[in-house]
């Protein structure tokens, strides 16, 4: 069953927030129904998003396949009245709402049960929580989180009146940073989330020390969805992609065909950690991976023709394959992802949302 809701708001130019919502849309490859001067629809992995305008308020209709997917779409929306107008943005209410809200209905806490070593460099945390379920749809990547001070009690995110998540603040303040669900086992409530070593990283140290019956906060999922065309298939990735790397193999059809790089330890089996596949497959020494990949990468685009590819790993190495998926692959939206998982130089996450 779908999840929906809608919201209103009056604007100086409600006109303008129409045309800036419609636009910042259309920016990620998805195109409106133009089903009037003042209605679009937009269709999305699933998801309807309407909007109309009538020259004073500028009304939002959203339908999402679960409450987590919608109130990310809620969310997103509040933020982009609030670029128009941040008053207006504060005043904003759902109509699902009809409560107030203490925690995002895409929030839970997950339980430590054990801890494992499935390939050198990798630590695999196995959890549990009551709605073990939750994480199966939206998504690969979920939000780990810890407080900042570890000495101090978790205050977890919270919800405006208006559907954006409020982060806590100064010593109360969360890192966060973006892991994949390895594996889910709905029906035992367990989830596994594998951690590559880095020592400094907190949430790494926290792999590596936590026990059992220890607590982390969890947001999720989101992103991180399979490629529609399994032809022509270019997958890519440094040791912090193996997770998505797996789940994308498992996703695919008899049929795929491509290449697969990745950085895998050297004397160890990529068969005890990636599923089956009639990919192409060439491994690089972590160590060499960063240095090696872009002319392993062009090369394979020389002799091959490219339909979809996907990279994740370092910061400069996702921005320069980006570059190549686009300028030499002629890949467009929707054909083509790179993500940055770290930076070089920086603790944890490239896509860091609070420390």
């Amino acid at each position: 069953m779908s999840a929906q809701s809608s919201t209103s708001v009056t604007l100086p130019d409600a006109r303008e927030a129409f045309e800036h919502v419609s636009a910042h849309i259309a920016e990620h490859g998805i195109e409106p129904e133009t089903l009037g001067s003042a209605h679009h629809r937009f269709r999305y992995e699933g998801s309807t998003i309407q909007l109309r305008h009538d020259g004073a308020a500028l009304t939002i209709a959203l339908e999402a396949p679960s409450p987590n997917m919608l109130y990310f779409l809620k969310e997103a929306a509040a933020l982009h009245v609030a670029e128009i107008d941040p008053v207006a943005a504060e005043s904003l209410r759902w109509s699902d709402q009809l409560a107030p809200v203490h925690q995002p209905v895409n929030f839970s806490e997950l339980t430590l049960i054990r801890r494992s070593r499935p390939i050198r460099g990798v630590t695999r945390l196995t959890l549990e929580a009551d709605d073990i379920g939750s994480l199966a749809d939206g998504g690969l990547h979920v939000k780990l989180m810890l407080p900042a001070d570890r000495t101090r009690t978790p205050v977890w995110p919270s919800v405006a009146a208006n559907g954006v998540t409020k982060w806590p603040k100064g010593d109360d303040r969360l890192h966060v940073r973006y892991f994949t669900l390895k594996s889910l086992r709905p029906e035992i409530g367990e989830v596994d989330i594998d951690v590559v070593e880095h020592p400094g990283g907190m949430i790494s140290d926290w792999a590596l020390e936590a026990a059992p019956g220890d607590r982390i906060g969890v947001m999720g999922p989101g992103g991180g969805h399979p490629p529609e065309q399994q032809e022509g298939l270019l997958l890519a990735g440094d040791m912090t992609a193996l997770p998505p790397i797996a789940r994308i193999l498992e996703s695919l059809s008899a049929e795929a065909s491509g290449h697969l790089v990745v950085a895998f330890p050297e004397n160890a089996d990529p068969a005890s950690y990636l599923p089956p596949t009639a990919l192409e497959l060439r491994t690089v020494a972590p160590e060499r991976f960063r240095q090696e990949v872009l002319s392993i990468v062009q090369a394979i685009g020389a002799e091959r023709r490219i339909q979809n590819a996907w990279f994740g790993g370092e910061h400069a190495n996702a921005q320069a394959l980006r570059q190549l998926f686009k300028r030499d692959f002629a890949l467009g939206q929707g054909a083509q992802l790179s993500v940055a998982y770290w930076r070089e130089g920086r603790r944890g996450d490239a896509r860091r949302e609070t420390d």
